[in-house]
């Protein structure tokens, strides 16, 4: 296998790999040379390389784990330096444009198979664990690759302990846009806001306000650029809005009308967890 970005996704897929059979050849790309040290001295990779290149001529699995501008810029020169029967995938968290510009710069010798997993986080190389994968579930798109490219990246994930959610790319994109970016734009807004309120309001900030900003703590290259490249954004927050705005009007109608409308949210948040 081959693991392009060894941040904290690609670290813990590689740990993940060795772990589940540590026959497996692992070559990896990272462009930090403390990481591509610790990687070898910790046995996370098998070869370690600054770029993408010719190692990957004899690779049957390749997965970019960078950001997801990255992968748009890596999949095409990676997949045509793929050999013939290997299959291209990614673990990027926005899926309509990477298999558009697949389909578009990709070799058409390899298949692409966009994937995302929904259990990341923050933490690098140093968050990364072979168990990560475990108990999670992973989007596989089932448009743009053949069936059996798409079987081979499910039985990996599977095999690493997720449970596997196949989808098209639209479908996936629309589905994230709600309950990933969306959560992370109205995280960043509420932090702004927060800001503003004065020195008594982040004096007052507990646990809660922690909770919902949690997710503006990401680089804006990890959760950004995604939440940037979602065109079912715009619709998420649509909704959103008209959510909160029958919930503002129950709170001034009545009581009942808020209890009625609160206690919907409240029976709805545990039909999601």
């Amino acid at each position: 296998m081959g693991i392009v970005g060894l941040g904290l996704m690609g670290a813990s897929l590689a740990r993940g790999i060795r772990a589940l059979d540590p026959g497996i050849h692992i070559a990896a790309a990272e462009s930090r040379g403390d990481v591509r040290d610790r990687a070898i001295a910790d046995g996370v990779a098998d070869a370690m390389h600054e770029t993408p290149g010719p190692w990957l001529a004899d690779r049957d699995l390749v997965l970019l784990c960078t950001p997801v501008a990255a992968i748009e810029a890596l999949v095409g020169p990676v997949s045509h330096a793929l050999p013939d029967g290997a299959v291209l995938t990614d673990v990027g968290g926005a899926k309509e444009k990477v298999v558009e510009v697949a389909r578009r710069d990709g070799d058409p010798r390899i298949p692409f198979v966009g994937a995302h997993p929904m259990f990341g986080g923050r933490g690098g190389y140093e968050g990364a664990r072979a168990d990560r994968w475990k108990g999670g579930t992973v989007a596989v798109c089932t448009d743009g690759a053949p069936a059996e490219a798409v079987a081979r990246v499910t039985a990996l994930h599977e095999a690493l302990g997720a449970r596997v959610a196949p989808c098209t790319a639209a479908e996936h994109d629309a589905a994230v846009a709600l309950v990933s970016h969306l959560p992370y734009l109205v995280a960043s807004a509420l932090s702004l806001a927060a800001k503003e309120a004065g020195p008594l309001a982040r004096l007052l900030a507990g646990p809660g306000m922690n909770d919902m900003t949690r997710l503006a703590g990401f680089a804006f290259d990890i959760q950004g650029e995604v939440a940037r490249r979602n065109a079912h954004v715009p619709e998420a927050a649509e909704r959103l809005e008209r959510h909160l705005s029958r919930i503002l009007a129950a709170i001034a109608e009545s009581p009942g009308a808020a209890r009625q409308a609160l206690e919907e949210a409240r029976a709805a948040r545990e039909t999601l967890f």
